[in-house]
């Protein structure tokens, strides 16, 4: 009886434990061979933080991007965010949070009330991969998701060639897809790498 009790109460702390403990992404964004920014992610005590600031020079143009969303989790599901984003002088800012038996949100002018149980696009989550729909923390939209295994391929992260999984995942509304992201796992399916389709070239993340 003691045993079982010792168990319970060692199960209990390891929990208590692995919720303290911070975890942190730190990507450089490289497009077409250069690195344009930074974007980091942070999670830690339910909490997730998504910070994002790239400068692109294409052509004759400057192209500013700047994200910052703070997210809090319940059982997997989203239960608050409020973030704001610069795209290039578009400016952006969504506040929303579970209410009851909905999700309530506001970006910029409009209201939404989704599911009870959702999530942004939360990379460092392997969950995300078995979702329908997700939220864009930068304008509030609920997109449709589909998510295809591609292959196991090797890739060099963190100086060290590793085995991981490449998932594609395509998000649409109405029908018009809005964007298509390649998404690398290792095998204990922690979130190694992430490559999107822009209409100048593909942003790559490498982990530093």
């Amino acid at each position: 009886m003691a045993t079982k009790k010792l168990t319970n109460l060692l199960i209990l702390l390891l929990i208590f434990s692995n919720s303290l403990i911070a975890k942190e992404w730190n990507f450089d964004a490289i497009l077409n061979d250069r690195v344009i920014g930074q974007h980091i992610f942070k999670v830690e005590n339910l909490k997730s933080l998504s910070k994002a600031n790239f400068h692109i020079e294409f052509l004759f143009m400057d192209i500013y991007y700047k994200h910052v969303s703070n997210e809090s989790w319940s059982n997997g599901c989203l239960s608050k965010i409020d973030s704001k984003t610069d795209d290039d002088g578009d400016f952006f800012e969504v506040k929303g949070q579970l209410e009851d038996k909905q999700f309530e949100l506001k970006a910029n002018k409009n209201s939404f009330r989704y599911p009870t149980c959702l999530m942004t696009f939360a990379y460092w989550d392997p969950s995300i991969l078995k979702q329908s729909k997700l939220i864009n923390s930068q304008d509030g939209e609920l997109l449709d998701i589909n998510v295809e295994f591609v292959a196991d391929e090797l890739m060099v992260i963190k100086q060290e060639k590793i085995m991981t999984k490449h998932y594609q995942l395509v998000a649409s509304k109405d029908g018009d897809e809005k964007l298509k992201i390649q998404l690398w796992y290792d095998k204990e399916m922690n979130w190694v790498g992430l490559s999107s389709t822009t209409p100048i070239g593909d942003i790559f993340y490498k982990l530093l």
